[in-house]
């Protein structure tokens, strides 16, 4: 370990940029405030910097004496967050700053997202880049955007004039992992024009609440329930249904935890028909605060036939998602995210991922074909491809060399991941880059329960140290 680094100095300033970045709003698309922000502490520090279009910032940093010799680094994060907040909350992320509450180890928000995903990212960067004590070849830091609704940020970063050997993303959330890989992901848009009826029966609205959600990737193997999904298994028990408005899921890459459903039905002991379904429903003990409410509306209403209402619930039970097939862990899934239908337009979203590509282009297909066969308009977008493991990797070798010594000879895990991250991206800018992806212990990223761990920052700063002390 080098020891003339104050590594709590280090760890105590980490938090200090965290939190002032916290107060800079960074919705996806709504990137320019914190863009000018790095571009302004590039400034400051004297070093060559560019901003795009797309307010991806690329900060280069001249190899420090003695390591000019070395292999060129590129440190990569992303300066959108997934911005979620609680029922009740009035927290607007266009304007407001994130509300941290610290509380012994950890970092969370009050009522929001935290943006640890991905600003410790950001902050480990911004920390690197003005350490004068911690000696660094050539360098640049990367910060791209719009990476949590398609990478558009990435997709259209001009590397060209890049040379770089090793690439670092800063955008997991463990600390004891190195990634080595990730899936590749698409994601779907269904949409249909559907006539209006005059609606005679009995109108009923059910809105379910307080499932855990969270993030499509990583959580998508824990066995959270889907609102949308549930809401179509309680439609699909009723008889004579027909829709009049569903609105379900915020982001295309979160879990939904809400959906208000509004429905005429001939099925009297609608309550008996739910509590049969939550009964015959696997509730993960993360769901223990879900909520089924229904209620009886007055009023006159028009809404969709009985068959176009079948044809849409069918379509929400038969689309190819959840886990849908597992190795050792989840290799390909997928996530109904989004329904909302108003006035007879209806439009559907599901995200998919795979880490085997084969696997994800035929599910896909089998999706397509099942919606063309309803009558469905398809589009895919916020495509995205995966990242291989390359066995043959010296950076692999390296940093886990360094994280044994910080951890006392205890090996970090080496794995892919069933989340998209923006290596496979910059890996076909650079195909010649070898790439890890590391970070500190982020749980519950884009749900309001997310946590940064405090501690285990401080240990991910230490093995960084270890590894640039070592790097060849």
């Amino acid at each position: 370990m080098v020891m003339d680094i104050n590594l709590d100095n280090k760890y105590e300033r980490l938090l200090e940029i965290f939190e002032e970045i916290s107060k800079i709003p960074r919705n996806s698309c709504n990137e320019k405030e914190i863009a000018l922000y790095v571009c302004d502490f590039a400034e400051k520090l004297g070093f060559e910097h560019t901003m795009d279009s797309y307010y991806n910032v690329i900060v280069k940093r001249p190899a420090d004496e003695g390591m000019e010799d070395k292999k060129k680094l590129m440190f990569q994060s992303h300066l959108d967050m997934v911005c979620e907040k609680t029922e009740d909350s009035n927290h607007n992320f266009d304007t407001d700053p994130i509300e941290i509450i610290k509380s012994d180890n950890v970092y969370s928000a009050k009522d929001t997202t935290l943006g640890a995903d991905d600003g410790v990212g950001v902050s480990i960067s911004l920390l690197l880049m003005e350490s004068k004590d911690v000696k660094l070849p050539f360098t640049y830091f990367v910060f791209t955007t719009q990476e949590e609704i398609g990478m558009d940020g990435a997709k259209n970063i001009d590397l060209n004039d890049i040379d770089v050997d090793y690439l670092i993303n800063l955008d997991s959330e463990e600390e004891n992992s190195v990634i080595v890989g990730c899936a590749g992901g698409v994601t779907l848009w269904f949409e249909k024009e559907n006539h209006l009826f005059d609606i005679n029966d009995l109108v009923y609205q059910i809105e379910i609440s307080g499932l855990k959600g969270g993030h499509s990737g990583v959580d998508i193997g824990k066995g959270r329930r889907n609102a949308i999904y549930l809401s179509a298994k309680i439609l699909s028990s009723l008889s004579s249904v027909h829709l009049i408005s569903f609105d379900g899921g915020t982001k295309t890459n979160v879990i939904p935890s809400n959906s208000t459903v509004v429905f005429s039905t001939k099925t009297e002991n609608i309550k008996d028909v739910i509590n049969t379904v939550v009964e015959n429903t696997n509730f993960c003990p993360e769901d223990r605060d879900a909520k089924i409410n229904v209620k009886k509306l007055d009023g006159q209403f028009q809404g969709l036939s009985e068959l176009d209402s079948k044809e849409i619930i069918s379509l929400l039970l038969e689309l190819q998602q959840n886990v849908i097939s597992m190795a050792d862990t989840v290799e390909t899934s997928g996530n109904v995210a989004l329904i909302k239908l108003n006035n007879g337009l209806v439009k559907l979203c599901e995200s998919m991922r795979s880490n085997v590509s084969e696997q994800l282009v035929y599910y896909r297909d089998m999706n397509i074909n099942l919606a063309d066969s309803l009558g469905f308009v398809i589009k895919a977008d916020e495509e995205y491809p995966g990242w291989d493991y390359n066995p043959k990797s010296k950076l692999i070798d390296m940093y886990t060399a360094a994280y044994q010594t910080v951890h006392g000879g205890e090996k970090p895990i080496v794995s892919s991941i069933h989340a998209g991250l923006e290596c496979g991206l910059l890996k076909d800018k650079l195909p010649d880059i070898d790439a890890i992806s590391i970070g500190p212990n982020v749980k519950d990223a884009h749900t309001p329960d997310e946590r940064l761990y405090l501690n285990s920052c401080k240990d991910l700063i230490s093995t960084i140290i270890e590894f640039l002390s070592k790097i060849d």
